[in-house]
């Protein structure tokens, strides 16, 4: 289940702040842009009213843990419940003011993204799967940036369902066009509509059948 929030059409006075955790909170008011603070508040307290409702708990007696990382073994992989009663897993994702929460019985991860600057994609183009390069720059140098987004929220989403973020390399796995190369092994990654001038995807563990 995912939810698409406008943190724009949320009055920051509609706001649940006291459901934020003190980790939460501090986050927040670590942001200097008046708008961006308040969309951090809306998305986080989004997510927790949902995952309250799915508990039947308060949201703010949600608390949150980290998974070890995949990788290195740190404690900075996929966040979980901390007191979980049922296999709920989450992901969160914001950008320019737009948030996207998903719910899920596995392991799931969620991004979105608008769509940058033709300069500020190219740096990170790079790094990616070479088949994704590929495809990137088939495009015109108009359209390059719109396909880059969307290659990239394909990927920040599989890794973060995968717990492990960049430190996974941003060339290991492809994740780019649904009409190319397999995806990785497991998973299925799908676009999720998002308003204009965004793209948005999510990455979903497929159940062992």
């Amino acid at each position: 289940d995912m939810w698409l929030l406008r943190a724009a059409d949320v009055p920051p006075d509609e706001v649940e702040t006291a459901w934020l955790d003190p980790d939460e909170a501090r986050r927040a008011d670590a942001l200097a842009d008046p708008f961006a603070r308040g969309g951090f508040r809306a998305g986080h307290a989004l997510l927790r009213e949902l995952i309250s409702r799915r508990l039947g708990c308060r949201p703010e007696e949600v608390a949150y843990d980290r998974q070890p990382c995949p990788v290195c073994g740190g404690p900075n992989g996929r966040p979980v419940l901390a007191r979980p009663s049922e296999p709920l897993q989450f992901s969160l994702a914001g950008s320019s003011g737009v948030w996207l929460v998903a719910l899920a019985g596995c392991p799931v991860g969620v991004d979105i993204q608008a769509v940058p600057a033709d300069s500020m994609s190219l740096d990170v183009t790079t790094l990616l799967h070479p088949a994704e390069r590929e495809e990137i720059e088939a495009r015109s140098e108009q359209q390059r940036p719109d396909a880059f987004t969307r290659i990239w929220t394909r990927k920040e989403a599989y890794l973060k369902a995968l717990g492990v973020g960049i430190a996974h390399g941003l060339d290991a796995d492809y994740v780019g066009s649904e009409e190319r190369l397999p995806m990785p092994a497991g998973w299925t990654i799908i676009e999720v509509p998002a308003p204009p001038g965004y793209h948005a995807a999510a990455a979903v563990q497929c159940r062992a059948s």
